[in-house]
């Protein structure tokens, strides 16, 4: 059995980039009691976004009478997707300016019940010129979120097997509004690179995927995951809500190549592909 430790620093765009228009919506009922209901169509997927917009709701009213309403573009605007680290950024300040104008028309009509929507859009990025590859304008990227990881791994090298045994990162969050949710969502993310290091492979047959269920396609688990321990960089984004950033893809970069850099230190192979096979490990 042989122990390896292997590093690796990593970089990730926040938000969508190179022009894109990208865009939340929010919409707020604020009572004449002074209770309100929140509207965003932000989809939760397990990210925790919907804790994010009732905490920025209940900050911004000052009132912990704060519900929020089914997540459905019937009701109000599109939100977009839950996708390119950007949710927490973009419903915060949609959710933000939607509270801040519903109390400044709750206090204009004296104190009457209003019911009003905003749309929140990050600053302007470019899009990249097709011949060269850079950028056009200022910037093709609102934001970068890093994140430096150090992973330790025990593997049998006559065997060909491995385990994680433990991952330590530091995380630049921009401002994490709930620490909790930001480590687990670190946790999140290093699990799917796990996976992609040590198990995940789609496998193809004459063009048809050969495990395409659980049973055949493997992904980690509980029990696969080492511990996890997470040191937050607290530089707050001068241009997000807050000074938040998305945190649930840096992880996912940087944990995949942490860990075959402590398999290779293990093992001594140059171990070029992705997930690892214990036939890679033994030299077959």
């Amino acid at each position: 059995m042989r122990r390896g430790v292997g590093f690796a620093v990593g970089f990730k765009n926040v938000c969508y980039s190179e022009g894109f228009d990208d865009f939340c919506s929010a919409r707020v009922r604020l009572r004449t009691d002074g209770g309100a209901e929140v509207h965003c169509a932000a989809a939760e997927v397990g990210q925790g976004v919907t804790d994010v917009i009732l905490q920025v709701a209940r900050r911004e009213l000052g009132t912990d009478d704060v519900v929020l309403a089914a997540g459905s573009t019937t009701d109000v605007g599109s939100a977009g997707s839950s996708s390119a680290s950007r949710m927490t950024w973009m419903a915060a300040g949609a959710v933000q300016l939607a509270c801040r104008a519903a109390l400044e028309e709750h206090e204009r009509r004296g104190g009457a019940e209003v019911d009003v929507e905003r749309v929140y859009r990050h600053p302007r990025t470019s899009p990249l010129d097709p011949e060269t590859g850079q950028t056009t304008g200022e910037r093709a990227h609102v934001a970068f979120a890093v994140a430096a990881m150090r992973a330790v791994v025990e593997v049998d090298v006559e065997l060909g097997l491995s385990r994680v045994v433990w991952i330590g990162t530091a995380q630049d969050v921009g401002h994490a509004l709930s620490r909790a949710a930001v480590e687990g969502q670190i946790e999140g993310g290093t699990a799917q690179g796990l996976g992609l290091a040590l198990m995940e492979e789609i496998q193809t047959r004459d063009g048809v995927i050969a495990n395409a269920s659980f049973t055949d396609y493997l992904i980690p688990t509980f029990l696969d995951m080492p511990p996890v321990v997470s040191e937050l960089v607290e530089e707050p984004e001068p241009d997000a809500p807050y000074g938040v950033k998305g945190v649930g893809e840096p992880p996912t970069v940087v944990s995949t190549a942490a860990i075959v850099s402590a398999l290779r230190d293990a093992t001594g192979r140059e171990l070029t592909r992705v997930p690892v096979r214990p036939d890679d490990i033994v030299g077959l």
